[in-house]
């Protein structure tokens, strides 16, 4: 299957390098990297789970931005869900947890490198 040839790093970048490049800095595509990198955990969990886990992250990512609004978050959770959406739609084969991931600028290009776990 093509999804077991690709790195994970490659996987990331697939379904959510457009979302990651709305950072307009590394610090920023960084932060863009953690969100999609949570979605890609959750999205390898049991669906079930996933309501209460989404929930969870909601909560915390609302502790952590303490100055936005109500629409604000919506927003962050709509786009939370669509990459959870996108993860399973593109590599549903693959139940791999990401355990750190990280944005680099090597040449001039920036690169995703993730230490994964398999589960």
């Amino acid at each position: 299957m093509e999804s077991r040839k690709k790195k994970i790093s490659e996987m990331v970048g697939d379904f959510a390098g457009d979302y990651i490049s709305l950072g307009d800095d590394i610090q920023a595509m960084q932060q863009y990297l953690y969100a999609a990198v949570s979605a890609w955990n959750i999205a390898c969990l049991n669906k079930k789970d996933r309501p209460r886990l989404i929930k969870s992250y909601m909560k915390n990512y609302r502790k952590m931005n303490p100055g936005q609004n109500r629409i604000f978050f919506k927003g962050v959770e709509d786009d939370f869900k669509l990459l959870i959406k996108q993860k399973i739609k593109l590599y549903p084969d693959v139940a791999v947890q990401i355990v750190d991931a990280r944005i680099e600028e090597l040449d001039g290009k920036t690169h995703i490198k993730v230490v994964s776990l398999n589960v």
